[in-house]
């Protein structure tokens, strides 16, 4: 009886442990996943630009891996500002699975806190040489150095600078004065280097931009620069809640913001909702939402 009992305890045992490790993690499955009635894509004729913190990718190994390639391929844009890449060996394989797709990697290991770009070869050049981490010994203000590039859409011929951000997270008074130094140095740093030419500063900013003094905003310093600096998603921050970057919270705090040289070229600026249309989506991407501008010619 004990014999018999035993040998069927070992069946169960070893079924259970074969289920097991053919169980597929969250949102496995042998067909692509469809965004497409999630997504306002990128158009033939427009230079579309996106921030997206992937938060600590590859949350799930090979399966966030083709998942995120598959949403880059349709969201179909022109460049792609990266926040919270692992390591570089693991933005590779990103790479890899996106055809007609390069990369510039963050030349700065910052553990999980990486920083890159996607760009579609075939519409957007790169000029590696300018190329360049801003603010290395400012960890105060910049725990993730901002990384800057420069950028020539071939479609529009517009040129543009691209200083992709990650600043510091959360919430008290000393955060809060992290990151309005940053925006502080930023502003500078673009008024004096580049005072005639496009830059487009982007990147999961971590802070809401609607407030309405210096004491409430800690981008008051671009805010209350309208000549020079706007920013493109102004109006989603002051929106539905719905359609903010950072859903969990939920608050805005992806944000992209352009110099003057650029004022004539926004079409639109736009939160996508890739997480309507994938269920799986927050634990398998992010906790937050491609940010998406639309510039034309």
């Amino acid at each position: 009886m004990n014999r018999n009992y035993n040998s069927l305890l070992i069946l169960v045992l070893a079924i259970s442990l074969l289920m097991a490790s053919c169980r597929k993690p969250p949102g496995s499955s042998d067909e692509k996943i469809d965004f497409s009635d999630c997504l306002i894509s990128g158009t033939a004729n427009t230079f579309d630009i996106v921030t997206f913190n992937i938060q600590e990718y590859p949350r799930y190994g090979d399966e966030t891996v083709e998942v995120v390639a598959e949403l880059i391929k349709q969201m179909n844009v022109d460049i792609v500002a990266l926040q919270e890449i692992s390591s570089e060996s693991e933005f590779d394989r990103l790479v890899e699975r996106l055809i007609g797709w390069e990369g510039e990697y963050y030349p700065v290991d910052n553990s999980f806190w990486n920083l890159a770009y996607l760009y579609k070869a075939s519409e957007t050049i790169i000029n590696e040489a300018e190329s360049k981490v801003l603010f290395r010994d400012d960890y105060w203000s910049f725990p993730r150095p901002p990384f800057e590039i420069h950028v020539t859409h071939i479609p529009t011929g517009i040129e543009a600078i691209l200083i992709n951000n990650h600043f510091k997270c959360c919430g008290g008074t000393d955060n809060e004065d992290r990151r309005r130094s940053a925006t502080d140095s930023l502003h500078k740093y673009i008024s004096t280097t580049y005072p005639d030419e496009a830059v487009i500063v982007l990147g999961d900013l971590n802070d809401e931009i609607n407030g309405t003094s210096l004491e409430t905003n800690v981008f008051w310093t671009m805010v209350n620069d309208p000549d020079n600096f706007r920013f493109t998603d102004m109006s989603i921050a002051r929106g539905s809640a719905s359609w903010w970057s950072y859903p969990s919270w939920p608050s805005h705090i992806d944000h992209i913001c352009v110099s003057n040289e650029l004022y004539m070229n926004i079409d639109t600026t736009i939160v996508n909702r890739p997480d309507r249309c994938y269920t799986d989506y927050s634990e398998l991407i992010s906790d937050h939402r491609p940010v998406c501008l639309r510039l034309k010619k």
